[in-house]
């Protein structure tokens, strides 16, 4: 997931894609904005009467396709890939590691105070499920080996009744039946909803769709979201309903948002890059991503810093529109700083040689495991 335009784990020697890695950047400057608007306080601060309500939803909205589309291009890839335990233990390592780190550093500033249990809670953000989305990611890698098996031998219909089943169950069904989370999905905070994006990705993988205006329908399904949003919010202040259903198309899986991240996807999947210079920059930045959203959303920084930066002052105020792209590139490039020292870091150290032996050591284990206590398998 974390290295782009890089050889494939299958072993195919054409590098991917500019688009979609161009895509990982994109979605990492949505989340930021996501996070200015919503743990800024932007957005409560607001109310319908304000023009910048309704111009801050509607960026919010073109925004939600975030997750998604970091999900729908790892299935994308992942889905005609080998699995890599290897990989799995430096993505473990990283999420771990960065977020022990930054509270380290926070200590050491003298903004907070050193707790044994507290830096014991960093240091095992996985488990702990600090990052929701770091961890959903963990286990729908870990199961991609399954689900490539299941999809391998699948032909076009079935796999295509495969996607509709499972998006009327998890998509469709989920905005029919709002009031009742029959599947637990939380809002799309799931690795349920991953295997959706995922499965949904290998088949656009193995059947491209016919070209389209796919931009134009991002921007169009964006704005249904937004609309709704616009809407419940307006009938709440008059009918003062339960405030859950004000996101009832606002969600990760909701049919409006995940459709809407299909088109961007499908987008930058056909965008062509050519230039060397965009091509290079794109190789830098790409592989920094996921550091980028480790670091700013560490648990123990992230309220502190949106406090600082008080993004909430300029709520009602046309400036806000200045400083929202202000705030999320410098956040972005400072982030990215960091990441880059910490993979400058790890290759000093020999990180990843490390994780490589120790896959290796477990792999083999595995296998004496199972040729030992289970029967070989029929010809």
């Amino acid at each position: 997931m974390m290295n782009f335009l890089h050889k494939q784990s299958s072993g195919a020697s054409r590098p991917r894609a500019a688009g979609p890695e161009l895509l990982r950047i994109v979605c990492m400057l949505m989340i930021l904005t996501s996070h200015f608007f919503v743990h800024g306080k932007v957005l409560g601060s607001l109310r319908p009467t304000d023009v910048n309500f309704h111009i801050s939803w509607f960026i919010e909205a073109c925004c939600y396709v975030m997750v998604n589309c970091f999900v729908l291009i790892t299935g994308y890839y992942q889905s005609a890939s080998k699995f890599s335990l290897k990989k799995l233990l430096l993505l473990w390592g990283q999420i771990d590691f960065t977020s022990a780190a930054v509270y380290l550093v926070l200590c050491a500033a003298g903004k907070i105070a050193f707790e044994r249990s507290a830096f014991l809670a960093a240091a095992c953000a996985v488990t702990g499920t600090r990052y929701w989305f770091a961890t959903a990611y963990l286990i729908l890698y870990a199961l991609s080996p399954l689900l490539n098996r299941a999809l391998r031998d699948l032909s076009r219909r079935e796999h295509l009744t495969a996607c509709a089943v499972l998006w009327g169950l998890f998509v469709v069904g989920r905005n029919i039946t709002y009031w009742q989370d029959f599947a637990k999905l939380s809002g799309g905070y799931s690795y349920v909803s991953f295997i959706v994006l995922y499965v949904t990705a290998a088949y656009l993988r193995k059947y491209p769709p016919k070209k389209r205006n796919w931009l134009g329908w991002y921007f169009l399904l964006s704005a249904v979201t937004a609309a709704s949003r616009i809407l419940m919010t307006v009938l709440y202040y008059k009918l003062r309903f339960d405030s859950s259903y004000l996101k009832v198309f606002m969600q990760y899986n909701s049919v409006t948002v995940v459709a809407a991240s299909v088109c961007l996807f499908l987008f930058f999947l056909n965008l062509k890059i050519e230039s060397p210079v965009p091509r290079g920059l794109i190789g830098f930045f790409a592989p920094l991503t996921f550091g980028v959203y480790l670091i700013h959303e560490q648990r123990d920084l992230r309220d502190p810093l949106w406090n600082w930066l008080k993004p909430s002052l300029w709520a009602k105020s046309p400036e806000l529109f200045y400083v929202l792209p202000a705030v999320v590139l410098s956040m972005f490039l400072i982030c990215s700083l960091l990441e880059f020292l910490r993979r400058c870091l790890s290759r000093l150290f020999r990180v990843p040689d490390l994780f490589g032996w120790i896959a290796e050591r477990l792999t083999a284990l595995t296998r004496r495991l199972l040729e030992r206590h289970l029967p070989p398998e029929e010809s």
